[in-house]
């Protein structure tokens, strides 16, 4: 009879527990769905035909999207991209600039276009012309990659999944089904008072050597010049208007 009381008790409180992550994730990432995307208010071609895909798999919850690298994954067997750059400003004031300019207008740029995002926490849906005046972890960005002079055009989904102000780092990771897997970390050091080096490195693998080896490496190098030399111009542009 203890015994069967004991069973009765654990089955309770699992199903209890369950009741209780059910309630908070629902509570945690609000009603909005992949759904409720208006498909026509994104401009990019390819961005739709993801996210109609997606759909089509199963994914309607926005924690069905779920990032191919979390903090403390085994980096060994990515491949790995550098690139540095420098800007004429201080650590504080760069890493600020990089958290607090519209998100739409960082990945707006010669290489990249912004055709939604996602924010997880609470669940809100972003289109490319809505102002959102801040970067933070659990927001997705649904991107239109211009290869080529936008000859090519593929889309690209990552996850902003660390931001760090202590060791001044922030990491976003393609989502799970993306082209290639992995994550890309920014780190910021302060050169001087007045000088800051910005260390891009990108982690990556895709099911294709060929990709991995050739492809990724020559238009990663330009989509990163073109992001931060993007950053670059609104730092300017807001130090002129200020």
């Amino acid at each position: 009879m203890i015994h069967l009381f004991s069973l009765i008790m654990r089955i309770t409180l699992k199903f209890g527990l369950l009741i209780i992550f059910t309630y908070f994730q629902i509570q945690l990432y609000g009603q909005c769905t992949l759904d409720d995307i208006k498909l026509e208010q994104i401009e990019q071609k390819t961005i739709r035909k993801y996210l109609e895909r997606q759909i089509e798999e199963g994914k309607h919850q926005f924690y069905d999207i779920q990032p191919s690298w979390n903090s403390g994954d085994d980096l060994s067997l990515y491949n790995k991209d550098e690139a540095t750059f420098f800007l004429n400003a201080s650590l504080q004031d760069v890493w600020q600039n990089y958290l607090s300019i519209d998100p739409s207008k960082l990945w707006n740029n010669r290489s990249t276009s912004m055709g939604l995002m996602l924010q997880k926490f609470p669940a809100k849906i972003f289109y490319n012309k809505d102002s959102l005046a801040y970067t933070d972890t659990g927001q997705v960005y649904f991107l239109n990659l211009k290869l080529l002079s936008g000859i090519y055009n593929i889309p690209v989904v990552f996850q902003i999944i660390t931001i760090d102000a202590i060791e001044m780092v922030i990491e976003f990771s393609y989502v799970e089904g993306n082209h290639s897997l992995g994550v890309q970390q920014i780190k910021f050091i302060a050169v001087d008072d007045n000088s800051t080096k910005i260390i891009h490195t990108s982690y990556f693998k895709s099911g294709s050597h060929f990709r991995d080896k050739w492809l990724y490496p020559f238009f990663h190098k330009k989509v990163t010049k073109d992001f931060h030399e993007n950053i670059r111009r609104l730092m300017f542009l807001s130090n002129m208007s200020g």
